[in-house]
């Protein structure tokens, strides 16, 4: 194996590494915000990382990698039913990595409506996924979920709008 070989294995490796640490980060992070201040159980990190990774990436099938990752440590670690957030990232990674094809998603109002609708879609698949698999009981923690989504889409989209500008100051500073 020459010198080359190696050094590049090593910082593929160091890629995937810093990359995973990073999804660990979101993951946990939203799991302590939520625990700690209840106004952060309206946002949802993961979800927001799935719609970025998908729109910067524009690769279906690393998106779904990325979003199923991130959904199934979210499932493990908020006690919701094992598979509804996998389930939902993953779909929402595909949509966001196959609307790049499609449409402006470097536009601000394109990421308002694709972040809206996302975190709309994804409230509505882990509720009926939830109510599908949950005893007879859930049916009263699902009351209010409309307006939950609303909320929950709403904060997304501000957060979500804050980071991809602060992505974009950052790519562009450096190139």
């Amino acid at each position: 194996m020459s010198r080359v070989d190696y050094s590049a294995r090593i910082s593929t490796f160091a890629i995937i590494g810093k990359f995973a640490i990073a999804l660990i980060a979101v993951v946990v992070t939203q799991g302590i915000l939520s625990f700690k201040f209840k106004v952060f159980g309206y946002f949802d990190l993961p979800l927001i990382c799935s719609v970025f990774y998908g729109f910067t990436l524009g690769n279906p099938i690393a998106s779904i990698l990325i979003g199923s990752s991130l959904g199934l440590m979210q499932d493990s670690l908020s006690g919701a039913v094992l598979g509804a957030n996998g389930l939902s990232k993953t779909l929402i990674g595909f949509f966001a990595a196959t609307a790049v094809s499609k449409f402006a998603v470097d536009q601000p109002v394109t990421r308002i409506f694709a972040l809206f609708l996302f975190s709309i879609g994804d409230g509505i698949l882990v509720t009926i996924l939830g109510l599908m698999l949950n005893s007879a009981g859930a049916n009263a923690m699902y009351g209010c979920a409309l307006s939950r989504w609303l909320l929950s889409a709403t904060f997304n989209t501000l957060l979500g709008l804050v980071l991809f500008g602060y992505h974009d100051r950052w790519s562009d500073a450096r190139t």
